[in-house]
Protein backbone atom coordinates (compact mmCIF):
# COMPACT_ATOMS: atom_id res chain seq x y z
CA UNK A 1 0.00 0.00 0.00
CA UNK A 2 2.79 2.42 0.88
CA UNK A 3 4.50 1.59 -2.42
CA UNK A 4 1.30 2.30 -4.32
CA UNK A 5 0.98 5.64 -2.54
CA UNK A 6 4.63 6.48 -3.30
CA UNK A 7 4.16 5.42 -6.92
CA UNK A 8 1.05 7.62 -7.17
CA UNK A 9 2.91 10.61 -5.69
CA UNK A 10 5.89 10.14 -8.01
CA UNK A 11 3.57 9.91 -11.05
CA UNK A 12 1.75 13.07 -9.94
CA UNK A 13 5.07 14.86 -9.47
CA UNK A 14 6.27 13.80 -12.90
CA UNK A 15 2.98 14.84 -14.47
CA UNK A 16 3.07 18.23 -12.73
CA UNK A 17 6.72 18.67 -13.74
CA UNK A 18 5.85 17.85 -17.36
CA UNK A 19 2.85 20.14 -17.17
CA UNK A 20 4.93 22.98 -15.74
CA UNK A 21 7.59 22.44 -18.42
CA UNK A 22 4.85 22.54 -21.04
CA UNK A 23 3.43 25.71 -19.50
CA UNK A 24 6.89 27.28 -19.43
CA UNK A 25 7.48 26.31 -23.05
CA UNK A 26 4.07 27.70 -24.00
CA UNK A 27 4.82 30.91 -22.07
CA UNK A 28 8.12 31.50 -23.88
CA UNK A 29 6.58 30.70 -27.26
CA UNK A 30 3.84 33.25 -26.58
CA UNK A 31 6.46 35.74 -25.42
CA UNK A 32 8.38 35.26 -28.67
CA UNK A 33 5.19 35.62 -30.71
CA UNK A 34 4.28 38.84 -28.91
CA UNK A 35 7.84 40.15 -29.31
CA UNK A 36 7.81 39.35 -33.03
CA UNK A 37 4.47 41.13 -33.39
CA UNK A 38 5.83 44.14 -31.50
CA UNK A 39 8.96 44.21 -33.70
CA UNK A 40 6.76 43.92 -36.80
CA UNK A 41 4.68 46.91 -35.71
CA UNK A 42 7.81 48.99 -35.03
CA UNK A 43 9.33 48.13 -38.42
CA UNK A 44 6.05 48.91 -40.21
CA UNK A 45 5.94 52.23 -38.36
CA UNK A 46 9.45 53.03 -39.56
CA UNK A 47 8.39 52.18 -43.13
CA UNK A 48 5.41 54.52 -42.85
CA UNK A 49 7.59 57.30 -41.44
CA UNK A 50 9.98 56.92 -44.37
CA UNK A 51 7.08 57.32 -46.80
CA UNK A 52 5.62 60.23 -44.82
CA UNK A 53 8.91 62.16 -44.74
CA UNK A 54 9.49 61.47 -48.43
CA UNK A 55 6.03 62.78 -49.30
CA UNK A 56 6.54 65.90 -47.17
CA UNK A 57 9.90 66.49 -48.85
CA UNK A 58 8.34 65.95 -52.30
CA UNK A 59 5.51 68.39 -51.58
CA UNK A 60 7.99 70.95 -50.26
CA UNK A 61 10.14 70.60 -53.38
CA UNK A 62 7.13 70.73 -55.68
CA UNK A 63 5.72 73.88 -54.12
CA UNK A 64 8.95 75.73 -54.65
CA UNK A 65 9.13 76.77 -58.26
CA UNK A 66 12.92 76.54 -58.41
CA UNK A 67 15.56 74.79 -56.34
CA UNK A 68 19.17 75.73 -56.01
CA UNK A 69 21.62 72.88 -56.49
CA UNK A 70 25.34 73.58 -56.76
CA UNK A 71 24.60 77.28 -57.22
CA UNK A 72 22.53 76.71 -60.36
CA UNK A 73 18.85 77.28 -60.80
CA UNK A 74 16.92 74.28 -62.00
CA UNK A 75 13.81 74.33 -64.12
CA UNK A 76 10.61 72.62 -63.06
CA UNK A 77 11.26 69.52 -65.14
CA UNK A 78 14.58 68.94 -63.39
CA UNK A 79 12.93 69.59 -60.04
CA UNK A 80 10.25 67.03 -60.86
CA UNK A 81 12.94 64.57 -61.89
CA UNK A 82 14.75 64.99 -58.56
CA UNK A 83 11.48 64.65 -56.64
CA UNK A 84 10.69 61.42 -58.47
CA UNK A 85 14.16 60.04 -57.74
CA UNK A 86 13.93 60.92 -54.03
CA UNK A 87 10.39 59.61 -53.68
CA UNK A 88 11.20 56.41 -55.56
CA UNK A 89 14.25 55.79 -53.39
CA UNK A 90 12.17 56.29 -50.24
CA UNK A 91 9.45 53.97 -51.51
CA UNK A 92 12.05 51.33 -52.31
CA UNK A 93 13.53 51.62 -48.83
CA UNK A 94 10.04 51.44 -47.33
CA UNK A 95 9.32 48.24 -49.27
CA UNK A 96 12.49 46.71 -47.83
CA UNK A 97 11.38 47.60 -44.30
CA UNK A 98 7.91 46.15 -44.92
CA UNK A 99 9.47 42.93 -46.17
CA UNK A 100 11.61 42.78 -43.02
CA UNK A 101 8.48 43.28 -40.92
CA UNK A 102 6.74 40.38 -42.64
CA UNK A 103 9.77 38.15 -42.11
CA UNK A 104 9.89 39.11 -38.41
CA UNK A 105 6.21 38.25 -37.99
CA UNK A 106 6.69 34.84 -39.60
CA UNK A 107 9.94 33.97 -37.80
CA UNK A 108 8.34 32.38 -34.73
CA UNK A 109 6.33 29.15 -35.19
CA UNK A 110 5.36 29.66 -38.82
CA UNK A 111 2.54 27.66 -40.35
CA UNK A 112 2.43 26.56 -43.96
CA UNK A 113 -0.31 29.12 -44.56
CA UNK A 114 1.82 31.95 -43.13
CA UNK A 115 4.85 30.80 -45.12
CA UNK A 116 2.77 30.78 -48.30
CA UNK A 117 1.51 34.29 -47.58
CA UNK A 118 5.08 35.43 -46.87
CA UNK A 119 6.27 33.93 -50.15
CA UNK A 120 3.50 35.67 -52.10
CA UNK A 121 4.03 39.02 -50.36
CA UNK A 122 7.81 38.73 -50.77
CA UNK A 123 7.44 38.01 -54.48
CA UNK A 124 5.12 40.98 -54.99
CA UNK A 125 7.30 43.38 -53.00
CA UNK A 126 10.48 42.16 -54.69
CA UNK A 127 8.80 42.55 -58.09
CA UNK A 128 7.70 46.11 -57.23
CA UNK A 129 11.12 46.97 -55.84
CA UNK A 130 12.88 45.64 -58.94
CA UNK A 131 10.88 47.84 -61.30
CA UNK A 132 11.07 50.80 -58.94
CA UNK A 133 14.87 50.50 -58.82
CA UNK A 134 14.98 50.23 -62.60
CA UNK A 135 12.90 53.40 -62.94
CA UNK A 136 15.11 55.23 -60.42
CA UNK A 137 18.18 54.19 -62.41
CA UNK A 138 16.60 55.51 -65.64
CA UNK A 139 15.61 58.78 -63.94
CA UNK A 140 19.14 59.27 -62.61
CA UNK A 141 20.50 58.58 -66.08
CA UNK A 142 18.10 61.22 -67.49
CA UNK A 143 19.18 63.65 -64.77
CA UNK A 144 22.86 63.14 -65.58
CA UNK A 145 22.22 63.66 -69.29
CA UNK A 146 20.23 66.85 -68.49
CA UNK A 147 23.13 68.15 -66.39
CA UNK A 148 25.59 67.40 -69.20
CA UNK A 149 23.30 69.15 -71.70
CA UNK A 150 23.05 72.22 -69.45
CA UNK A 151 26.82 72.27 -68.97
CA UNK A 152 27.34 72.05 -72.73
CA UNK A 153 24.86 74.87 -73.33
CA UNK A 154 26.58 77.05 -70.74
CA UNK A 155 29.98 76.41 -72.32
CA UNK A 156 28.77 77.28 -75.82
CA UNK A 157 27.22 80.56 -74.71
Amino acid sequence: MFLNYYYFLSEAALDSHAASAFDLNHFFEQLLLESALFIKIIIEGIALLIVLFAIIKAIKSMTLSFNRINGRRMNRQDTLLLVRIDLGTALSLSLEFLLAADIAATAVAPTWEKLGQLAAISAIRTFLNFFLQREIHELEHMRQSNIRTMDTQLLTE
